[in-house]
């Protein structure tokens, strides 16, 4: 007996029974929708003109080039896959580590040196020297990390790093006269690292023009804070109404982590949320023969509220509404009231695509037709709030700025996702640290596990080749998106994909290549039509401060002011973890600052109407 496939079968994460048990508030808002539970194609009435790809099965052999390479090329291929991910998870354990490690290996060698224990040299072996030499060196490369790494440097200075590092070399050479084996091999580590350490300075961005300016570490220089135009009375009620409270993540509640890389990292390690109800339903492209599936919660009391907010929620790169920090939102919001919806990005949490049109971050027809259709099943006067994350707060804000007036959104905030992504071309930190982990994941889940038959149908097999080769999501990108999609280069696709992709007026005087700075274009981020606000931690470490800019007070007053900015100093990437046990609050704070954000806009435009 043949089953109906999944996407042809009415799904909840619960059971069969729930649908029975939705209230008739639900039924009614559902019911405006008149979405399908099951996708299009399942449907009688259903017609496609587009091609399809050639399933795998029935591709010819050509297609599958591996099998003629020699060993050699597999043993590279597989270094590609498993190596970049290993590297990079173990330097940054060494650079979330290195505030202690330095610390510690300053105060044993100091002890050493301090108490000498006289029976050390007559019992001194191999064995031991070669202890001791691993102990230095480590505490030389954490210290050079302090003084070298730019989140240390912008979260405490560059003189903690510095006096580590002069401290631990001093230390090093005086206990390396000690050393009757590894001598010249440990003088030779301590050499090349500190020419590492030196080359790291020289060779970084410099601060300023000035002598004074720190001379190679690219910390960020814009003023954290609300940024927002006093010039629209609209906007500057919102920030009036918008608590304190909620924008307040200093010192005083913030975790105390050292670096965008823990507070980004150890939320994801701790944190949990609880089970979620969704219902499923397919909104069709209006561009394609695709459709996207969309993930509605409900008020646990079966209250659907036809005048609280309703929020369309986008998530992270190869997430969907089982995402934790997407669903602790939605469990947060559904508990005050408000109705959620999470559209699930093209192919993910194993949707299906039928053509070659897969998921790309340039793509912003799938929200348009998706907040389109939810328009429908709104009360009178009730808003329509887009939150999106990390890649989904990419797409948003290019949605927004794109679509300026015939927007289908009410309001919409941006959650750690750069406006001009353009700026993460030459962020080799990111690509270097954290792509590699996300790449083995996108790679594994998304290209080989799913669509793989469509990129060797649309590559050359060496351009597939340097797709399963990828060791970041950069690279990535060039394959799988710019070759696959017909992007003349990633800079191209960057480009299309950032609201601000096409400014030049906020631009770093380092990117800017022959632009004239008296007709700098603003772009498309002055059509932004509804309130509009981006939260960014100047600390994060996937994503660059750069993305916003070099200038949000001058940003947030082009078009009609209706773009806000909320920066703060650390936070790290969807990240914003609070107290000694962050597993206590989650992700509490950018999910209450969303909320508030929008309950400032929804009181606003309610005060408007009473006028």
């Amino acid at each position: 007996m043949n089953e109906d496939p999944l996407y042809c079968q009415t799904s909840d994460t619960s059971s069969e029974s729930s649908w029975e048990l939705l209230s008739k508030y639900e039924r009614a808002f559902i019911n405006a929708l008149d979405l399908p539970i099951v996708h299009p194609r399942c449907l009688q009435d259903f017609f496609s003109s587009e091609s399809i790809p050639i399933p795998e099965h029935e591709m010819d052999p050509e297609f599958f080039y591996e099998k003629d390479m020699g060993f050699i090329g597999r043993a590279i291929t597989l270094f590609y896959v498993v190596a970049p991910a290993l590297l990079a998870v173990g330097e940054l354990w060494l650079r979330l580590f290195s505030c202690i490690i330095a610390p510690l290996v300053g105060t044993y060698l100091i002890a050493k040196e301090i108490r000498p224990n006289n029976s050390e040299n007559k019992d001194r072996d191999w064995r031991h020297d070669r202890h001791q030499v691993f102990i230095m060196l480590l505490g030389l490369a954490a210290s050079a990390v302090l003084f070298t790494d730019s989140l240390y440097v912008q979260a405490y200075g560059r003189t903690n790093g510095g006096i580590c590092l002069g401290t631990l070399t001093l230390i090093s050479l005086r206990r390396s006269v000690k050393l009757r084996f590894y001598k010249k091999r440990f003088l030779c580590a301590m050499m090349a690292l500190l020419s590492i350490t030196g080359f790291l300075l020289a060779r970084s961005e410099r601060g300023g023009p000035s002598l004074s300016d720190h001379p190679g570490i690219d910390i960020s220089s814009l003023e954290a804070g609300l940024h927002y135009s006093k010039d629209n009375a609209f906007m500057t009620r919102v920030a009036q109404l918008w608590p304190e409270e909620n924008r307040l993540y200093d010192r005083s509640n913030a975790s105390p982590f050292p670096t965008g890389d823990s507070l980004t990292g150890i939320p994801f390690m701790v944190n949990s949320s609880p089970e979620q109800l969704y219902y499923r339903f397919w909104v069709k492209s209006e561009v394609d023969d695709e459709a996207v599936a969309i993930d509605i919660a409900f008020p646990p009391d079966g209250m659907h509220s036809s005048t609280k907010p309703v929020y369309l929620v986008l998530h992270g790169l190869n997430g969907g509404s089982h995402e934790e920090y997407v669903r602790e939102f939605v469990v947060r919001r559904v508990r005050e009231g408000h109705t959620c919806i999470v559209m699930i990005a093209r192919g993910m949490m194993d949707t299906p695509v039928f053509g070659f049109n897969v998921f790309h971050g340039a793509r912003i027809t799938d929200v348009d037709a998706t907040a389109k259709a939810i328009r429908k099943g709104l009360g009178k006067n009730q808003m329509l709030a887009g939150v999106g994350y990390s890649m989904g707060a990419i797409i948003l804000s290019n949605y927004v700025a794109r679509s300026g007036s015939k927007c289908h959104l009410d309001s919409a905030m941006a959650v750690s996702g750069g406006l001009d992504m353009r700026a993460n071309l030459n962020f080799s930190r990111s690509m270097r640290l954290w792509q590699p982990m996300l790449a083995q994941s996108l790679k594994e889940d998304f290209i080989i596990n799913k669509f793989d038959g469509r990129f060797r149908q649309r590559l050359t097999k060496e351009q597939h080749l340097g797709l399963m080769r990828a060791s970041s999501v950069s690279e990535i990108d060039v394959h799988a998106i710019v070759t696959y999609n017909g992007f003349d280069s990633l800079l191209h696709y960057y480009t299309e994909m950032s609201a601000m992709g096409d400014s030049s007026a906020f631009q770093a005087s380092h990117m800017k290549s022959d632009v004239d700075t008296e007709n700098e274009e603003i772009g498309r981020i002055a059509d932004v039509s509804i309130p509009f606000c981006v939260l960014h931690a100047l600390d994060d470490p996937l994503t660059t401060w750069r993305t916003m800019g070099h200038n949000p007070e001058k940003l947030v007053q082009t078009g009609s002011g209706y773009s806000m900015m909320f920066l703060t100093e650390s936070g790290g990437h969807v990240g914003w973890p609070l107290g000694l046990n962050p597993s206590k609050n989650g992700w509490k704070f950018m999910n209450d600052a969303v909320a508030g954000f929008v309950k400032s806009v929804d009181m606003a435009r309610l005060e408007n109407l009473k006028e």
